[in-house]
């Protein structure tokens, strides 16, 4: 008896639920994040490309649900969402008056410092008052030296003497040393906030100067603009000598403000140490 084709059995194999269809795609996904997508093109090509004939299926939708004659509240979809990191705060201070400030500014100021040195260094009263004025002579390139208890350097200043010449002798410059030490051992970023917390205090200080107490932030750069245009002169530094006094042989040195003629007799390496600390203050101070 002649079977004719639509009486065979079908035995093609059944389309796999869509389901299990979904999984295989995910599951090819991750390979091809984790093992590149070369993986994924030697995957296909191994695949047989033949057509075959199948039957098409009709797809029947479920219908959709009707929509309710008023509007309703919409249910909430739970979504984890990444824990982030809480964002930084900043320490609100308190400030007290600046009459009242010497306190506050000695204990701020003695945290800069690792062996609390610094806190030596500060005059006994009108801690921020002192501060400001020393700043401002800074700006103009003036040191105002009764401003701060700083350590005298020991020892004499030296010189080398060759006939009528006289020269800085280089061993002089280790004089210079414990300042500069000092003033790197200052955290940067910490000194800049101790600014900001300070601003207020700061600020009517400044004023009291006769100067409009917004612009002190341009008074402290210009002190360390001051220090960054020191010149590095040519090596023997001559000097003459009027009595006890020493001057430079340079007419172009002596017409140096008093901060820069300071740096330049403490030597250039010195100068760089200090000038690389006042660059990155500056940089701090702009950037905030």
């Amino acid at each position: 008896m002649e079977i004719r084709p639509e009486d065979r059995p079908d035995e093609r194999p059944e389309m796999m639920p869509s389901r299990t269809s979904a999984t295989v795609w995910i599951a090819l996904t991750l390979a091809i994040i984790l093992i590149g997508g070369g993986t994924y093109y030697l995957f296909s090509a191994n695949q047989d490309t033949s057509t075959e004939e199948t039957t098409a299926v009709e797809f029947q939708p479920e219908p959709l649900p009707t929509p309710p004659a008023s509007p309703s509240t919409v249910p909430e979809v739970e979504e984890e969402i990444p824990v982030l990191a809480p964002a930084p705060t900043e320490k609100k201070v308190t400030l007290p008056s600046l009459d009242d400030s010497d306190k506050l500014a000695r204990e701020q100021l003695a945290l800069l410092s690792p062996d609390g040195k610094l806190e030596l260094w500060l005059p006994g009263d009108y801690i921020l008052r002192r501060g400001i004025t020393l700043v401002d002579g800074l700006s103009r390139g003036i040191v105002l030296r009764k401003m701060l208890n700083a350590p005298t350097p020991e020892g004499k200043f030296l010189v080398n003497r060759d006939g009528d010449k006289i020269a800085i002798d280089p061993a002089n410059y280790a004089r210079y040393n414990y300042l500069v030490d000092a003033l790197e051992s200052l955290d940067t970023n910490s000194l800049v906030e101790l600014f900001h917390m300070l601003r207020p205090l700061l600020e009517q200080a400044y004023g009291e100067l006769g100067y409009p107490g917004d612009k002190v932030d341009k008074a402290f750069i210009a002190a360390l603009d001051q220090v960054l245009a020191t010149p590095f002169p040519l090596m023997p530094i001559y000097l003459t000598q009027e009595s006890v006094n020493f001057k430079f042989a340079d007419p172009a040195l002596e017409a140096l403000p008093p901060l820069q003629k300071q740096l330049v007799r403490m030597g250039p390496e010195n100068t760089k140490r200090v000038q690389a600390k006042a660059k990155a203050i500056r940089e701090a101070l702009l950037k905030q």
